[in-house]
């Protein structure tokens, strides 16, 4: 496919999901992107981790960016860390890949997104549910013109995850998880939303907490209405069995993707057609797409424009369930 060299990138936090994608690029032997360094704030938990992986550990965040071998951070960090790291990797000269959300407000986002700019840097943001084939194959049905014009969007993502955390867990903490699991889980559903209908002009939340143990909302439904005029609603459930969907209803039809490997479409004469897509490893795939984003300048899926949307409905999300489910609108301050 290229004959670039595999980016060389650093690593802050190695929690669950920092080391879920050292796995990933370790998984694919042709990765683009090559973890050289490690930085976390509890080495002693992953100290075990890194010497299973040969991954050395550097002293902390600054370290990382003072390394001349290391050309880009990769960021697993807790939420409210996003901007501010982003901001001195930028300055350092370092290119970034940002797990979701890119930041807890709007206003972090976009001075996170103007250090990059300022500086020549890359910014990704990580969404690799943009990456399934079944999701691909519904934004070319809507290119396409096969569902006409966009009317209604329903979508949910839930799982057991709640269980896990307590209230000394950051993952467990309110402040960083503002509206439940929208943070963790219902903020792919929100991006595939904006990807597929555009901006979010106003919101209404109902976010509350009923069977976890952690101060932590469990159960969050949102109601969404979007520039186009068209509506959507969102769900997504921090104390339940695993589920994914993602329904798009047009004028002329619909599509659904009743997990994330199929993808179902109707049209007004009532035939339904079904494909199933080979599995894809989504974190090996979107972290080597970031390296070829900065080695051979290819396009992020996610578009700044669109990565700014997504943070400036979460955070109207967040004030809408924190003022009892009352429309919000996302530019409201």
């Amino acid at each position: 496919m290229t004959g670039a060299r595999p980016l060389r990138a650093g690593i802050a936090g190695l929690g669950r999901w920092g080391q879920t994608l050292v796995d990933a690029s370790r998984r694919n032997p042709d990765s683009m992107l090559s973890f050289v360094r490690a930085a976390t704030r509890s080495p002693d938990k992953a100290a075990a981790f890194c010497a299973d992986r040969d991954l050395p550990l550097a002293a902390g965040f600054d370290a990382l960016l003072v390394d001349d071998d290391i050309e880009a951070v990769v960021l697993a960090t807790p939420h409210s860390q996003h901007a501010d790291q982003i901001r001195r990797a930028a300055a350092a000269g370092r290119h970034v890949f940002v797990e979701k959300p890119l930041a807890l407000t709007l206003a972090d986002a976009i001075s996170a997104v103007d250090a990059c700019e300022t500086a020549g840097v890359r910014l990704a943001v990580g969404f690799n549910r943009r990456f399934l084939p079944a999701f691909r194959a519904l934004q070319g049905l809507l290119a396409s013109g096969d569902l006409g014009r966009p009317l209604h969007v329903e979508g949910s993502f839930c799982g057991p995850f709640g269980y896990q955390y307590t209230d000394e867990m950051w993952r467990g903490s309110a402040a960083e998880n503002p509206a439940g699991g929208m943070a963790a889980m219902g903020i792919h559903v929100l991006d595939a939303m904006i990807a597929i209908m555009g901006p979010v002009v106003r919101v209404a939340a109902i976010s509350r907490r009923l069977a976890v143990s952690s101060n932590l909302d469990d159960t969050t439904v949102i109601m969404l209405e979007f520039a186009s005029g068209a509506t959507g609603s969102l769900s997504t459930l921090m104390a339940t069995a695993p589920f994914w969907r993602l329904h798009v209803f047009g004028a002329s039809g619909w599509a659904q993707m009743p997990d994330q490997a199929r993808l179902i479409h109707a049209g007004l004469d009532g035939q339904v057609s079904e494909q199933s897509f080979e599995p894809l490893d989504t974190l090996a795939t979107e972290l080597d797409a970031f390296a070829l984003t900065v080695r051979e300048e290819w396009p992020w899926p996610v578009t700044t424009v669109q990565a700014l949307a997504s943070v400036g409905a979460m955070e109207a999300i967040a004030r809408s369930a924190a003022g009892g489910g009352n429309w919000v609108g996302v530019e409201e301050r």
